[in-house]
């Protein structure tokens, strides 16, 4: 992957898969091991630019394309598909590629064909859920534009290589579609390496078919990015990529300031990416106190799964991506 509203889970204790804070609280803010999944009234979307007269053309060619090539309507798989191919897919796929229309024409395609193989949508839970574990992927909240926030915390790593791994980012990935408001179109995420050490980084390998899912078959879905508490490898591997990197989605990534830190400008470590405070982007009653914010929850798979299965579909749900 989220909304957060303060109200006590009744757990009095952190259980299996809670990553443990002091057990003490500085003051008598309950805990909540309840997740906000369900966006805040006042978020402000960010709202794609209309298409020009030229762009919508492209857009009704690629629409009629995409419908000569759609599997028959008694296939099993038509409901998702459908649900798929809508005028809001399609756009990111335009805007990805520049409003090219083979380049588009083709990535889309090729992410179709990824979806009938693949069936992202339908990803077993619980084939899912001994990856999610430790808390090591989660959603909690919504930013100011009512962007789902996706957390990362790469020390909670609890697998080694595999298919299972991938799939767990794909399953996030579509739980995460599923939990956006009204004209919300991508997802916030927060990268939180506080303790994380070199080997707690997935290999090479998995970032590649990582990377190659989000930007082949996800474009446009990365609204944001939070880096927080930068370790040196991290900064190193980052100056290496950068310039590789499309720019507009180089722009999205933001450095956090470290709050336990005075000034912060001497954490830049010669990247060129702008440093922020996560407060100008999530509100305090939404933004967990491990950010700064003012939500006191602490992970817990028992509760988090249910909540986030009852909010997206248990064992999956059919949507229309808009």
């Amino acid at each position: 992957m989220n909304v957060f509203r303060l109200k006590s889970s009744g757990h009095s204790t952190a259980s299996k898969g809670t990553d443990s804070k002091a057990s003490s609280i500085s003051d008598n803010v309950p805990v909540t091991h309840e997740p906000i999944l369900t966006p805040p009234a006042d978020y402000s979307p960010v709202l794609p630019a209309a298409l020009d007269e030229a762009q919508q053309a492209v857009l009704e060619k690629l629409k009629t394309y995409i419908h000569s090539i759609m599997l028959p309507e008694d296939h099993e798989y038509y409901p998702s598909e459908k649900g798929f191919v809508t005028d809001g897919t399609l756009k990111r796929y335009l805007r990805a590629r520049k409003y090219d229309y083979e380049a588009s024409k083709t990535m889309l395609e090729n992410t179709i064909k990824w979806r009938r193989d693949y069936r992202p949508d339908e990803l077993d839970p619980n084939y899912i859920r001994p990856e999610a574990e430790t808390g090591k992927m989660y959603f909690d909240g919504f930013d100011n534009n009512g962007r789902p926030i996706w957390i990362m915390r790469p020390r909670l790593q609890n697998s080694k290589e595999g298919d299972r791994q991938v799939k767990h980012i794909v399953f996030c990935l579509e739980r995460g579609i599923r939990l956006m408001p009204a004209k919300v179109e991508n997802i916030a995420i927060i990268v939180d390496f506080k303790d994380s050490a070199y080997a707690h980084n997935p290999s090479i390998a998995t970032c590649k078919k990582f990377l190659d899912i989000l930007s082949n078959h996800y474009p446009e879905r990365l609204g944001i990015a939070f880096v927080v508490k930068s370790p040196w490898f991290f900064f190193t591997t980052f100056k290496m990529i950068s310039p590789f990197m499309d720019p507009v989605t180089k722009a999205k990534i933001k450095f956090v300031y470290d709050e336990d830190k005075k000034g912060g400008k001497e954490d830049t470590k010669g990247v060129n990416n702008e440093w922020v405070h996560l407060k100008d982007y999530v509100p305090s009653n939404i933004l967990e106190r491990e950010y700064g914010g003012d939500y006191n929850f602490q992970f817990n798979i028992e509760t988090y799964w249910n909540a986030l299965l009852q909010r997206t579909g248990n064992p999956f749900k059919v949507i229309d991506y808009l």
